[in-house]
């Protein structure tokens, strides 16, 4: 590992800190560095607050001039919550900069880079830059395709069913595998799942650890079936729980439903008659949501799969046979010759399960 590896590893690890707490901004964590030696670190904590570098140019004082400065994504250059980046850069007597990738935003886009060479600091760009992209891959997804990004999340039989014939899916995989998809909650903005699971396991959706951040959950329910009684709505996190919504007929209840502190989004319908997902997710990111991690059923898998509105699938095998169940994806009546191709990372195991990652084709 190279020294300038080095450094960007710990700004990387500064920016995991605020995941969570900036949505819709980006994750970024920025070190000062001077005679090989950290004089100043920091990270945007929250939504609003001061970006990493300027976090980082505090810390190190008077320390800061004469220094390197390692930031995970580019420097704004433009007035938005907070000044900009670059200005307090120069001001601060930075002699270099070092950039893991360049930051998407059509107001940066290269553009903070080029303001930090016209002040005559050199700047490099791409250390690290594969980690720093999929440490803000929720943040690309939305300025490049106006969604957030999405995992789509599977614990399947051997023989690819979801749950038994009566809908009871607990527990397919091992006691490891349902803890590290707890895990997995906290790095994402949101969790979200259709009615049929939550009539089925009236779940809470929320992750091991609720010291901190807690990611909102989006149930998908088309006709606002949701009741009063199901824990989303009635918990004390219900003000975490989003109701992606399309019919204008319950207007009644929406209001029940918003006094309680639940958000209710209504959106379009397709041609089929239920939730227009793509108007959805659309809907979502303009909330404020960048990264979902979907645990829905059958309908919800297949809808997201043949619309092709999945960045990621996730899928836990466990070594159980039943013969019959219901299956992982719902709705898409392809044929072998249309059939929506998969590429692999390599298999994991985790308990007694096989961990498999991958994307559409």
């Amino acid at each position: 590992m190279s020294m300038h590896e080095k450094w960007m590893k710990r700004a990387l690890e500064l920016a995991e800190k605020g995941r969570g707490w900036t949505s819709p901004n980006p994750v970024v964590g920025a070190v000062l560095v001077k005679e090989d030696r950290i004089v100043g670190e920091g990270y945007h904590h929250l939504f609003g607050a001061p970006h990493a570098e300027i976090e980082a140019i505090r810390n190190a004082g008077e320390n800061a001039a004469g220094s390197t400065l390692y930031v995970s994504l580019e420097p704004c250059c433009y007035f938005g919550k907070t000044p900009p980046c670059v200005e307090a850069i120069v001001r601060s007597g930075i002699r270099e900069v070092v950039v893991a990738t360049i930051d998407p935003n059509p107001k940066v886009n290269g553009e903070g880079i080029r303001a930090l060479k016209n002040a005559g600091i050199p700047v490099s760009v791409g250390i690290l830059e594969e980690q720093a992209n999929e440490c803000n891959r929720g943040f690309f997804s939305v300025i490049r395709k106006n969604r957030p990004w999405v995992t789509l999340k599977l614990g399947l039989t051997a023989d690819g069913f979801i749950a038994d014939v009566t809908g009871k899916s607990q527990w397919i995989t091992s006691e490891p595998s349902r803890v590290y998809v707890k895990e997995q909650r906290l790095k994402y903005d949101a969790v979200m799942i259709g009615m049929g699971t939550v009539f089925k396991d009236d779940p809470s959706l929320l992750p091991e650890n609720r010291m901190g951040f807690i990611p909102y959950r989006v149930i998908l329910d088309d006709v606002l079936n949701m009741p009063f009684r199901m824990k989303l709505v009635s918990d004390e996190y219900k003000q975490r729980t989003i109701l992606v919504v399309s019919t204008s007929e319950k207007d009644e209840k929406i209001k029940q439903m918003k006094a309680l502190g639940v958000h209710v989004i209504q959106t379009e319908r397709n041609e089929l008659g239920w939730i227009n997902l793509k108007a959805a997710l659309t809907t979502l990111a303009d909330f404020g949501i960048t990264s979902i991690f979907c645990e829905g059923g059958g309908q919800v898998a297949g809808s997201l799969v043949s619309e092709r509105l999945i960045d990621e699938l996730q899928v836990f095998v466990a070594p159980k046979v039943i013969g019959t169940g219901i299956i992982a994806f719902s709705g898409l009546m392809k044929s072998l010759d249309e059939a929506i191709q998969l590429k692999w990372n390599e298999p994991v195991k985790i308990g007694e399960d096989i961990f498999l990652k991958g994307t559409l084709v």
